[in-house]
């Protein structure tokens, strides 16, 4: 429907109402927008291209050229990275050389100096961290910028990427662009709109975006005020009477996490393009979805105005130990915040553990819910922080984009208490209780992993003390050979094996929690503390009066733990 929508606007036919100058494009979390416009462009240009054939006669040319824009070059490139995807190489990217992704650079323009400045930057590029490929893309593109070619095809591409920003860079001076495409035109000012339709001469128009999710953050502008800057062109020319077209089916998440939002934000409209086959766990540890309740936690305000919770983001290093001792890689994890001061904390945690090398850490990908719009990661844990007062946390639009990031699991921890007063949390939690093992509270997960590492250990060091005593008895009988003695064997029973002391049934989160499968396989070696305690110096002896306050940092040096 979005292509046939986009097809309508090049209709010639007198009268038709369909032929409409402009497009809108409703594209829900994981519907596929990028891939999408990537699909339009190829069709558009197919069909300029069949209007040029039977117009080859005539004195007068199309000139129809397609601009593909945003306000992030995170998403132009997108976009072109899918046409790339499909085998289209025909289009020039306009941007700063830094701001480029790499596979996009072999076709880039840039307006950053002289050409030899921007030689020097490119080869400068060669001396940053870069993977094998990301090397070869920036090799790739030294070598066209030698020979200038992106430069003259520039004026003859009919397809063109740049951001809103760069749309005034000195080399786009001179050419037109009739059809625009405008992605995440609802987290975009109507100026920003604007500004590309204005310089380019546009003819059509096609916005895509979610008018659900982020909208303009302007300061110093009450976000509630409806003419304020926070409007966007999507949601005026929905109010002036512009139908657009959803896209209604999301192929990113998990069943049980879409439904949340399909239920609080979407009115039960959206459909799931995969199973929950289709999103298998990545790990046994935890549940698909879980609210983990840190009781004792405390919001505190800084100087910025931030706020940030000790005791949540202590947890949060906590669950990250336990996943990659559980053998989650790095890029699976990500973790989101509402908050930067929180974001500080976390990874001022996780970097002062000393249980995870550079690359793990630079792997993992903390941000806040604004960094995050557009993204996904297997596996989310959402840090909530505050414990007094909602905040904005309370916005819907910054809910519904922190609940939609998770592919396979999405791990909620913040303050039950405070949260269920909400409305709109109060819902979330619920439909978690829902869900098998869908609530624990913190202390209460940490007291089972415990246990069950402890498990791991008694049936280890039984099976050793097996071995040992086997041993000697051997040893015993051929002494007793040698001396012609002959009395029996002594026959030490053994300790059950690591799968018979674990086999016994799993132990409860909480009684209405469904159970945790064990830390660690049996095939791999278990070290005699619980992976993640050394993090967050935790007592060996577990208090049983409920949610308790989770320890603080202090003698991982002094104890010599050697990092995992």
């Amino acid at each position: 429907m979005a292509l046939l929508s986009c097809a309508r606007m090049f209709s010639s036919s007198a009268g038709d109402s369909s032929s409409l100058p402009v497009c809108l494009i409703h594209g829900v979390f994981g519907a596929g927008k990028s891939f999408l416009l990537a699909v339009v462009v190829l069709y558009l240009v197919e069909l300029f291209k069949a209007s040029d054939a039977l117009n080859q006669h005539s004195n007068t040319s199309s000139s129809w050229k397609i601009l593909v824009s945003s306000t992030t070059n995170v998403a132009v490139d997108r976009i072109l990275l899918g046409l790339l995807e499909l085998g289209f190489e025909e289009f020039v990217r306009v941007g700063s050389i830094r701001k480029i992704a790499k596979p996009v650079l072999p076709y880039s323009v840039h307006s950053t100096g002289s050409d030899s400045q921007e030689l020097k930057e490119l080869q400068s590029l060669l001396k940053t961290e870069l993977t094998p490929s990301e090397r070869n893309h920036v090799r790739k593109g030294i070598e066209q910028h030698k020979l200038g070619e992106n430069k003259r095809k520039l004026s003859q591409v009919r397809v063109v990427g740049v951001t809103c920003a760069a749309c005034v860079f000195p080399c786009l001076d001179k050419l037109k662009f009739p059809v625009l495409l405008l992605d995440e035109c609802s987290q975009m000012t109507e100026p920003a709109s604007l500004l590309p339709m204005a310089r380019f001469e546009c003819r059509k128009l096609v916005l895509v975006g979610d008018p659900k999710q982020l909208s303009p953050t302007i300061q110093g502008s009450e976000p509630d005020h409806e003419a304020g800057l926070e409007q966007t062109l999507f949601d005026r020319l929905i109010k002036m009477g512009y139908e657009p077209t959803l896209l209604r089916t999301q192929y990113r998440c998990h069943p049980a996490i879409s439904a949340i939002p399909n239920r609080l934000f979407y009115e039960n409209k959206l459909l799931d393009g995969v199973t929950a086959e289709d999103r298998q766990p990545v790990v046994d540890l935890v549940p698909t979805l879980c609210f983990y309740n840190v009781g004792k936690g405390k919001e505190k305000s800084r100087r910025d105005g931030s706020y940030c919770n000790e005791e949540e983001a202590k947890f949060v290093v906590f669950l990250i130990e336990c996943l990659l001792e559980s053998g989650v890689e790095p890029a699976q994890i990500g973790v989101i915040t509402l908050y930067k001061s929180q974001l500080q904390t976390i990874s001022n945690n996780l970097a002062a553990s000393r249980a995870t090398s550079h690359a793990e850490l630079k792997a993992i990908q903390i941000s806040t819910v604004d960094a995050f719009q557009g993204g996904e990661k297997d596996l989310i844990i959402l840090s909530c922080v505050r414990t007094d007062h909602i905040g904005f946390i309370d916005c819907d639009r910054r809910t519904n984009v922190a609940l939609t990031r998770a592919k396979r699991h999405l791990l909620i921890v913040g303050n039950l208490k405070m949260l269920s007063c909400n409305t709109v949390w109060g819902k979330v939690i619920e439909h978690c209780r829902g869900f098998p093992g869908g609530l624990c509270h913190s202390q209460d997960f940490m007291k089972k992993l415990r246990q069950e590492n402890n498990d791991i250990n008694e049936g280890s060091a039984s099976k050793a003390f097996c071995l040992q005593d086997t041993a000697t008895t051997a040893s015993q009988t051929a002494n007793d050979k040698e001396q012609t003695l002959a009395p029996s064997i002594p026959k030490y029973p053994c300790a059950p094996s690591w799968n018979e002391e674990t086999a016994s049934g799993e132990r409860q989160c909480t009684e209405e929690d469904s159970r945790v499968p064990a830390l660690r396989s049996a095939t791999q070696p278990s070290p005699s503390h619980l992976p993640g305690t050394d993090i967050l110096g935790v007592d060996s002896t577990v208090q049983e009066d409920g949610d308790d306050e989770l320890p603080t940092f202090d003698v991982f040096c002094s104890l010599r733990v050697q990092p995992l």
